[in-house]
């Protein structure tokens, strides 16, 4: 029960980034124009680089930079009934305001190079300034252990996840119905947990507050002295008489009777008919075991600090189609194999014993199949369409591959120009990523969830086209039934991105 097992919850979270939008790994909010219509996959603007690289062939001949940066801010919610826990309600925030996205592309005739550079998972830092469930559940469990009113403690977890990408690709234009592309992504991962629970007390009146060994001291001491109050009867000869008895004969008021018996009966023993000396010896056994118990509640209310990282990279071939059946009609194919990434502990403190220096962790990011179709139904009117794939079941995460199914997400946009310099747009998108009940723990749990978003697009000079947008995820509740307590599970996510592309 090391520090009750506060840190435990850290374990669970060692596969499981940050995730904003996309899979249970994999971010996909990586672009400006993402964030105003949520369908990019058929994209042939710049951040094609990362959504459609074989789309590239569509840019003029030159040279193409996209710059941007969104901004995060996502609650998340849990509820845990357990009658013990002195509350039942606790928030996390993260906050992400560096989101960087990154392309170049350089097209001449047939041929386009590209780069990027995104947070291809992860992005942003979870502060739960007073703890989670996991963190307090072990410590309710000291009220009914030890018979007292309640408890406190000092607690806080934060936790940051970056998973950076640099990727480069190759597109070719065979025909005009036609392109092609190949490149790579080299993923480097930082994850870092950093986090205390201290200052364990208890109280059995609401107002004295003390360490729970101290108190246990206390209790045994009681014991101690309890029996031995009873000693001069056994001295005496009269050991084998009840307390009834006792009292008859003027040995014990009535006062005394009721506290030795009652003493009893809290710790569970029915004192009709015992006698004095098996009194006495109820008392001194209850006092040993607790005095035994002692250093070990000691050590396990003790205060805990972890200052951990950990760190990891890994590289995925992506593979891209671009097909243009007819003018107005594009269809876009993605395909990333899984990015092999095993964790390794860099720990500078570790009070939980869970943090080994060093220590393994496999963490692999799933591949995924990305499709988009994008349709002109008027020269000013678009409309776009994704779905993508998330082969989660096709991982190492020690295990917990196995609670989850493979994901899905799917959406459509539509896009209006309202004059040749502005456009506006609106997106809805779909996601599931079809975790078990037993995958869901209070820092690391998957809702399914809809997102809307809408933004502009304004061309500031010739070469020069700003982006901006805004979308809220609005999550399904999720839950957690154990035999002791039910935990539900709520999030809230609002993203704001703007981005210029810029043509040489």
């Amino acid at each position: 029960m090391k520090t009750l097992k506060l840190l435990t919850v850290l374990v669970l979270c060692l596969v499981t980034a940050t995730v904003f939008a996309g899979g249970l790994v994999t971010n996909t909010n990586q672009s400006a124009q993402y964030t105003r219509t949520m369908n990019r996959n058929a994209s042939t603007d710049l951040d094609a680089v990362y959504y459609n690289p074989a789309g590239l062939s569509r840019l003029n001949d030159g040279l193409h930079l996209h710059v941007g940066n969104q901004m995060i801010w996502q609650t998340k919610t849990v509820n845990n009934n357990l009658p013990s826990l002195s509350r039942n309600e606790f928030v996390g925030d993260v906050y992400a305001p560096l989101f960087p996205n990154l392309y170049l592309a350089y097209k001449t005739g047939n041929i386009a190079v590209s780069a990027g550079f995104t947070p291809i998972g992860g992005g942003g830092s979870a502060m739960y300034e007073n703890g989670l469930p996991s963190f307090e559940m072990p410590v309710s469990g000291l009220k009914p252990q030890l018979g007292v009113q309640d408890y406190r403690l000092d607690t806080e977890f934060e936790g940051t996840s970056v998973y950076f990408a640099g990727q480069a690709g190759l597109t070719y234009k065979l025909s005009k119905m036609l392109s092609l592309a190949v490149g790579g992504r080299y993923v480097v991962v930082n994850n870092t947990y950093d986090g205390f629970l201290k200052n364990i007390e208890i109280t059995t009146d609401g107002t004295n507050w003390v360490k729970p060994a101290v108190y246990l001291t206390g209790v045994a001491n009681t014991l101690t002295s309890t029996a031995a109050s009873l000693q001069p009867f056994i001295d005496a000869g009269v050991g084998g008489l009840t307390l009834a008895q006792l009292q008859g004969a003027g040995q014990l008021t009535t006062v005394q009777v009721a506290q030795l018996e009652g003493g009893l009966q809290q710790l569970g023993v029915d004192p009709t008919g015992l006698t004095a000396a098996q009194i006495q010896g109820a008392y001194s056994t209850y006092a040993t075991a607790y005095s035994a118990q002692i250093p070990v509640l000691e050590a396990a209310t003790a205060d805990v600090e972890v200052d951990a990282a950990q760190d990891a990279t890994g590289f995925s071939p992506i593979f891209s189609a671009f097909i243009t059946p007819f003018d107005g009609l594009d269809i876009a194919l993605r395909y990333e194999m899984k990015t092999e990434l095993t964790l390794v502990n860099d720990t500078k403190v570790d009070g939980s014993g869970m943090f080994t220096d060093g220590a393994e962790t496999h963490a692999d990011m799933p591949a995924m199949l990305a499709v988009g179709v994008a349709y002109q139904v008027m020269p000013k009117l678009k409309t776009e369409a994704n779905f993508n794939y998330y082969f989660n079941k096709d991982v190492n995460w020690d295990g917990k591959e196995d609670k989850v199914d493979n994901g899905i997400e799917f959406g459509f946009a539509v896009q209006y120009d309202v004059t040749d310099k502005f456009l506006v747009s609106v997106g809805y998108s779909y996601g599931d990523q079809k975790v078990t009940e037993d995958y869901q723990t209070d820092l690391t749990y998957s809702l399914p969830s809809s997102t809307i978003a809408g933004g502009i697009g304004l061309k500031l000079t010739p070469n020069l086209v700003l982006n901006a947008g805004v979308m809220n995820v609005f999550y399904g509740e999720g839950q957690k039934v154990t035999t002791t307590y039910t935990e539900e599970y709520k999030k809230t996510t609002v993203n704001f991105g703007v981005g210029f592309d810029l043509s040489f």
